[in-house]
């Protein structure tokens, strides 16, 4: 019997032991979110492998291991494969995404333009900030803030410069759309994400970051372009007014909010100049001009109670907020005293 249990015991260790070597593997790594517009699934990472599904921007997944530069996930679908390590995000950063998108959703936009290149996306002002996205060249995007940060080289962006050409250079605040096939969804794991009147529709995800300010094309109308072009400055912001009847229908009147000089000012704006519509002449003229300003951006436009158009900023280092008046071709800027005046021109006819 002794003899028995000295051969059974070490074979029932010997099972077990082998039991655990060949039990199901929970494989688990981490999570992680797709940032490109599309990624492909791998079946393996050898040399001959095949393409057996497709991610595409915000699309969760499961890490369950890494090799080289390579991840294999298994996604929301119960796909498992593997994909390039560099177009996930891991979830701190996606987060951040997420809570950038929210703080721009209200920032009144300052411009529109288009990626002149292809342009990456970042969480902060700076290449070195981890990047969120990588806009196509042409991809329209809605500018609601600037910044400057250190030029560096890096070494997903080449450009002929030299750190001597330039030690800072501006950036620009950008809500834009992260493109998704037609019928697709993005889920964001319960996130309620603001939509953005940029190319609405099923097939995009709305998207917000910082990119490099002279990658961006503004789309300024012909006005306002040729009013810059005579004084040698640099538009940043432009804005309608509102429209004025003409023989040849409605015409708009602009607000140009510009800079002169190079990039990496503290100034998100030094001049500023309204162009209206002179009906006799069929032409656009200078009705307003303000130099030697120290801007900062957002700049609101709307309208006073009686339907004059206005606009309002503040300037650096002051929190007293600027507010001018248009009042057919003649601009004027509203000073405190002036409604303290109507007050109280309005308490002694009572």
């Amino acid at each position: 019997m002794k003899r028995k249990l000295l051969v059974a015991i070490p074979l029932l260790i010997l099972v077990v032991i082998a039991a655990w070597i060949v039990r199901p593997k929970h494989e688990y790594v981490g999570e992680a979110y797709v940032s490109t517009k599309s990624t492909a699934i791998l079946s393996s990472v050898a040399q001959v492998r095949q393409e057996i599904g497709e991610l595409h921007y915000g699309e969760h997944v499961v890490m369950l291991a890494k090799r080289n530069e390579f991840v294999k996930v298994r996604t929301s679908a119960g796909v498992v494969g593997w994909v390039d390590a560099h177009q996930l995000m891991d979830p701190q950063l996606w987060q951040r995404s997420i809570i950038l998108l929210k703080s721009v959703q209200d920032l009144p936009m300052q411009a529109r333009g288009r990626t002149k290149v292809a342009t990456n996306l970042r969480v902060e002002p700076g290449r070195t900030a981890a990047r969120l996205y990588q806009f196509a060249r042409g991809i329209p995007v809605e500018i609601v803030g600037r910044a400057t940060a250190d030029w560096v080289q890096v070494s997903d962006e080449k450009e002929g410069l030299n750190p001597e050409d330039t030690k800072k250079e501006d950036w620009f605040l950008v809500r834009g759309v992260a493109t998704r096939p037609a019928g697709e969804t993005m889920a964001r794991t319960g996130t309620a994400i603001p939509s953005t009147t940029t190319n609405p529709g099923d097939g995009s995800a709305p998207i917000a970051g910082w990119v490099v300010a002279r990658f961006v094309e503004l789309d300024v109308p012909d006005a306002v372009r040729e009013g810059a072009g005579s004084a040698n400055i640099r538009p940043v912001g432009w804005f309608e007014l509102n429209r004025v009847p003409d023989d040849s229908g409605e015409k708009p009147q602009y607000l140009l909010a510009a800079t002169r000089g190079p990039e990496g000012q503290v100034c998100d704006f030094t001049t500023m100049r309204v162009f209206t519509w002179n009906k006799k002449k069929t032409r656009y003229e200078t009705a307003f001009i303000e130099n030697g300003l120290c801007g900062a951006m957002p700049i609101r436009v709307g309208k006073d109670v009686k339907g004059d158009a206005e606009f309002k900023f503040k300037v650096m280092d002051d929190k007293d907020e600027r507010r001018y008046r248009l009042i057919q071709t003649v601009v004027r800027r509203v000073r405190d005293t002036d409604n303290a005046a109507k007050i109280n021109a309005a308490k002694k006819s009572r």
